[in-house]
């Protein structure tokens, strides 16, 4: 399947001659993290941090936790399961706002949180770079590093095709977002 395009060739080319680092790694485009929606001094959001790329690395192991406990409605039920590679998607009472895109449908895999938008590869990356082109007044917030990239590539699985994920992937060892104790089930069994 093809997963790149011209757009997201703009979109790289654009961010390259405006000094942003850019880094491609398998087939998925990463760039550094969006200006974080929530105010200074604002209550932070675990969503749009997973989002975002701004959960603590301490705070990965607990993450679906914390969802499910802010969000139980939301959270507590998957709307769709997927394998291959293993996520979950849920459906949001009200729609998000991450790297220009709004979305009620958020999916989570062992190690990326991902925006789940109606639009294809190429509209979607054109719609990010009109995003990231609106906040150069505000400088991305940290620098591009070895734990944390933004991804987005188009959906392959049954009921995601023709729709896009954009979201954050976490490149730590050993990360698995969806090993929460409550799922109990995931784990094999000896």
């Amino acid at each position: 399947m093809r997963r790149s395009s011209k757009t997201v060739f703009f979109v790289l080319a654009a961010l390259w001659l405006a000094g942003v680092p850019v880094v491609s790694a398998q087939s998925v485009t990463d760039v550094p993290p969006a200006p974080s929606p929530v105010a200074a001094g604002a209550p932070s959001d675990t969503l749009l941090d997973a989002l975002t790329c701004r959960t603590a690395n301490g705070d990965l192991a607990t993450l679906l936790q914390r969802l499910r406990r802010e969000r139980p409605t939301e959270f507590t039920q998957t709307e769709r399961q997927f394998s291959a590679p293993m996520m979950d998607l849920y459906r949001l009472a009200e729609p998000v706002q991450a790297w220009g895109h709004h979305s009620d449908a958020v999916v989570i895999t062992d190690n990326r949180v991902l925006l789940l938008v109606d639009d294809s590869i190429e509209q979607a990356a054109a719609q990010l770079e009109r995003a990231l082109e609106d906040s150069r007044d505000a400088p991305l917030s940290g620098a591009l590093d070895d734990f944390h990239a933004l991804v987005i590539y188009p959906g392959e699985h049954p009921g995601l095709r023709q729709r896009t994920l954009i979201g954050c992937e976490y490149r730590m060892p050993g990360v698995l977002l969806l090993a929460d104790p409550a799922d109990a089930w995931r784990t094999p069994q000896p």
